[in-house]
């Protein structure tokens, strides 16, 4: 009895986390998408690139949205449960709640699992991946990688800023440049306007209009400037490609070694380390966060007899807003009140896992708290008053245009 009532759980709960992950994901990709239009259509991009990009930046993304999936099937599947009836007439039978949980802790430490091994390894080795294809794309196509208002320092030894970039005319305003590669220290390039003057054999010239040189030669306590109508400046894009490995990795591209690492490393010399000790709690609290959806899920779909799919949706995204709110709150316990990194990466965890438990354990005894039962009761409200307004009006549409 127990296994076929395990069977039945879990078929509930996978169509509806296969959905949610599907939503979820895409809605995250929506703030990508006039980037991918802009890639294509305006910077020329080949589209086998673009998708091979997207593709290294999935795994952050899936990091998000799989315990996000999880805790919408836990609350779809519970609500249905509740609403037909079906947790009663168990009930009736002598089962009670607890003998529903062991399929869910089940898919919540698959999912826990998955997103383990997400944020340990394949995470930072797509996020290297991902660096490595901007920067070759970069080396083909300059436009790529420069973004208005955005220094950009992709080519080694120099920094870029662009006011304003026109992509068909190869055009440029308000442009500064700083070049490092002059042994008595870096000259700067200001000028009103400029244009890509070629491109040949991985080598790309910026001719400079109408602007100034600036250097300061500290050994000498000399700063010297000049005046220019018209000036080239020759980057090697092929350097790009050979600079790569040698960049200095961001902490998302670190594995948890090399956080510890680093964040060592800096300890030693006075830095500042708590950025890298929060990386590194942060990618082993998070993928426990599927545990504590599946927790906090269960009670919070149980409120109330007319729970559906709009109110699992809804309810998923306070859950999910209120855990990333503690998390930042826990980030800012770290660096402005000096707690442990461990502290602040797990607060979420600890604070909504242990609303979870009581508010679990008040309905196995059947003790809702009218409090959250009327705050549940009520968002449902809410939504079924917006659907009924949006249904007057689409079916009062016609008759804006019957005479």
């Amino acid at each position: 009895m127990s296994l076929l009532l395990h069977r039945y759980v879990l078929k509930e709960l996978v169509p509806s986390f296969a959905v949610g992950l599907l939503v979820f994901t895409f809605v995250l990709l929506m703030d990508k998408i006039m980037r991918i239009v802009e890639w294509i259509v305006q910077k020329g991009v080949p589209l086998q690139d673009v998708l091979r990009m997207f593709g290294a930046l999935l795994p952050n993304f899936l990091v998000l949205t799989l315990p996000t999936a999880l805790l919408l099937s836990v609350l779809l599947t519970f609500s249905r449960i509740n609403g037909d009836r079906e947790l009663d007439a168990l009930k009736s039978c002598g089962i009670g709640l607890y003998q529903l949980l062991p399929p869910v802790y089940l898919f919540g430490a698959v999912v826990c699992a998955a997103c383990l091994f997400l944020t340990t390894w394949a995470v930072p080795q797509s996020m290297r991946a991902f660096q490595s294809m901007v920067v070759s794309v970069a080396s083909k196509n300059i436009f790529f990688g420069l973004r208005e208002r955005v220094f950009f320092d992709e080519f080694p030894g120099f920094v870029i800023y662009i006011e304003h970039l026109d992509v068909e005319q190869k055009s440029l305003e308000g442009i500064f440049i700083s070049d490092e590669h002059f042994p008595d220290g870096p000259i700067y390039y200001f000028a009103e306007k400029g244009r890509i003057a070629g491109e040949l054999e991985g080598k790309m010239t910026l001719l400079l209009e109408d602007g100034t040189l600036h250097r300061n030669l500290s050994s000498k306590e000399v700063y010297q400037i000049a005046r220019f109508d018209t000036y080239r400046v020759r980057i090697d894009l092929g350097a790009v490609g050979r600079a790569g490995v040698e960049r200095k990795l961001e902490s998302e591209e670190l594995t948890l070694s090399e956080l510890a690492d680093e964040a060592r490393a800096r300890a030693a010399r006075g830095q500042d380390a708590s950025k890298y000790w929060i990386k590194y709690h942060e990618r082993i609290a998070l993928p426990f966060g599927a545990l504590v959806f599946c927790t906090l899920g269960v009670p919070l779909s149980l409120f109330s007899h007319r729970s559906g799919r709009y109110t699992g949706f809804t309810l998923s995204i306070v859950v999910v807003l209120a855990y990333f709110i503690l998390m930042k709150a826990g980030i800012g316990l770290v660096q402005a009140a000096g707690a442990p990194a461990f502290v602040g990466a797990w607060l979420p965890n600890l604070a909504l896992g242990a609303a979870g438990a009581f508010l679990l354990v008040r309905q196995a005894q059947e003790k809702p708290l009218r409090v959250l039962e009327k705050a549940v009761e009520g968002v449902q409200s809410l939504e079924e008053g917006v659907r009924r307004l949006l249904g007057r009006k689409k079916e009062g549409e016609p008759n804006q245009y019957s005479e």
